[in-house]
C-alpha cells in the first residue's frame, strides 16, 4: 500500500472537475469567517470521526459524512466569507497551491463570475464587477504559471532531486449555476465569450452545474449553443439524480423529467459530462456506442449519494456501489478522475486515484493509462501532445524507481 500511495502521489495528474469555492482550505474558510463573523453550520466544524481499526487506512474513511444537500447548504456561506478581492486572491493563490503540490500538472479550475466588495473592512470602497472577478482569478493563473515554469527550470538545474516536480498548468471554466435566472445565465456566457478573446489561453470552455434539482438544461440551451458558436468548449453537470423513462409505470414525474432533461443534455452532444453516474440503462448504452468524456468524482459521488452509509463511513466499501464506475473501468470508457470540491470532501487527487486503485484492484499501470487518457479530455488542445510527452517521461522515471 505504501508504494502504491507514493505512485500516486507522484503520478502527473490531470483535474477536469474541480469548483473554485470547493476547494478552499477548510482552515481558510473558518479563518475568513472569523474575521467577518459568519457563523458556520455544525455540519462543517464537526471533528473528523476516528478509526481505529489496525487493518483500515483512514485515507478510506468518509471523515465528514456530507449529503448532496448539506453540501449545498455548507455552499451557500462560502460567499458569505469569500466576499471581497483579497478573500478571492487568497482561495485562488492556495487552491492553484495545493494542486500543484499533489503533482497535479493540468489543471482546470471552475467558477461563475461574482459581484464582490474590493474589501470587505472599507465597504465604501465600493465593489469589484464579474469582469473583475474573472479577471483577478486569471491574473493570478498567469502568474502562478510562469512561477512554476521559473521553479521547475530552477529546480532543474540545482535541485538533487531525482523526481522535481513538473509545473502545473492552470485553466479556466466560466460557470453558469442552475439555480438562477436564464438573464443570469446570459451575463455569464456573454463574459465567457469576453474573456475567451482577452485571455485566450486561460480561458478555455463554460460548464452548467449547481443544484441538479433546480431549473433544466434546456432553458440554457441556447445560450450554451452561442458559446459552442464562439469557440468555447462546454461541460454540463448530468445524472446527479435519480431519472426514469416513459417504459416504467410511474406517475412520479420529477422522475420523468430528470429523464428528459439528461436525454436533452446527451442530444447536446457537451465535449464532456460532469458525473452522469445515475443515468438509466437505455441513456447510459447510447453513450457506450457514442461516448462523451465522463468527469467522475469518486468520493463526492459516495458523500452526496450516501453510498458509505452501511459501511461504518468507508469510501472503499461506499465505492463498491458506484452505479458506472466498475463499468466505465472495465469498458475503457472515456473518463477522468478529479475531486469536485477537495476542501468540502477532506481529499485530493492522490486520494482519488488510491481509493479507486484499492477499489477496483488496479495497479501502476492502470492508474498511469487512465491519467494518461485523460489528457484527450482537456480544453485545451494545443497543449495536449507536451502533456502527452511530459506525463509519460515522468512515469516512465517513477516505474524505473518502482
Amino acid at each position: 500500500m505504501e508504494s502504491l500511495h507514493r505512485f500516486c502521489k507522484h503520478l502527473p495528474k490531470i483535474e477536469l472537475h474541480a469548483h473554485l469555492n470547493g476547494s478552499i482550505r477548510e482552515s481558510t474558510l473558518v479563518e475568513l469567517a472569523r474575521e467577518r463573523s459568519v457563523s458556520l453550520p455544525a455540519k462543517l466544524l464537526q471533528h473528523e470521526a476516528e478509526h481505529h481499526d489496525a487493518d483500515r487506512d483512514a485515507l478510506f474513511f468518509n471523515t465528514k459524512p456530507r449529503s448532496l444537500e448539506e453540501c449545498f447548504e455548507i455552499f451557500s456561506y462560502i460567499p458569505k466569507c469569500v466576499d471581497d478581492v483579497a478573500a478571492l486572491k487568497r482561495i485562488t493563490r492556495e487552491v492553484l497551491e495545493d494542486f500543484a503540490n499533489d503533482n497535479v500538472v493540468y489543471l482546470e479550475l471552475r467558477t461563475g463570475p461574482k459581484v464582490l466588495l474590493m474589501d470587505h473592512c472599507a465597504p465604501e470602497m465600493g465593489s469589484c464587477s464579474k469582469k473583475q472577478y474573472l479577471q483577478t482569478i486569471l491574473s493570478i493563473m498567469s502568474l502562478f504559471e510562469n512561477q512554476e515554469k521559473d521553479r521547475h527550470n530552477h529546480d532543474m538545474s540545482s535541485s538533487t532531486e531525482k523526481l522535481v516536480r513538473l509545473p502545473m498548468t492552470p485553466r479556466l471554466i466560466v460557470s453558469v449555476d442552475r439555480s438562477g435566472t436564464v438573464e443570469q445565465a446570459q451575463e455569464n456566457i456573454n463574459l465567457a465569450i469576453q474573456m475567451v478573446a482577452l485571455y485566450p489561453d486561460h480561458v478555455v470552455g463554460v460548464e452548467l452545474g449547481g443544484n441538479p434539482t433546480r431549473n433544466d438544461f434546456r432553458r440554457f440551451e441556447p445560450l450554451f449553443q452561442k458559446a459552442r458558436d464562439h469557440g468555447l468548449l462546454i461541460s454540463i453537470h448530468c445524472g446527479e439524480v435519480p431519472s426514469a423513462t416513459d417504459e416504467f409505470d410511474t406517475s412520479d414525474t420529477t422522475l420523468k423529467k430528470a429523464y428528459e432533461e439528461a436525454s436533452a443534455v446527451l442530444q447536446f452532444r457537451p465535449d464532456r459530462l460532469g458525473h452522469a453516474l445515475l443515468l438509466p440503462n437505455d441513456l447510459m448504452n447510447k453513450l457506450m456506442q457514442q461516448p462523451i468524456p465522463i468527469e467522475c468524482c469518486p468520493t463526492s459521488n459516495v458523500m452526496t449519494l450516501e453510498l458509505a452509509l452501511h459501511h461504518g463511513g468507508n469510501l472503499i466499501g461506499g465505492l463498491k456501489m458506484h452505479p458506472q464506475l466498475q463499468k466505465w473501468i472495465e469498458r475503457k470508457y472515456p473518463f477522468s478522475i478529479n475531486t469536485d470540491d477537495s476542501g468540502i470532501f477532506c481529499t485530493n487527487l492522490t486520494k482519488e486515484y488510491l481509493l479507486v486503485a484499492k477499489v477496483f484492484g488496479l495497479h501502476e499501470n492502470d492508474l498511469a493509462d487512465i491519467a494518461i487518457r485523460a489528457v484527450d479530455h482537456i480544453f485545451d488542445k494545443p497543449k495536449r501532445d507536451a502533456l502527452i510527452d511530459l506525463m509519460a517521461n515522468r512515469i516512465e522515471k517513477l516505474k524505473n524507481q518502482s
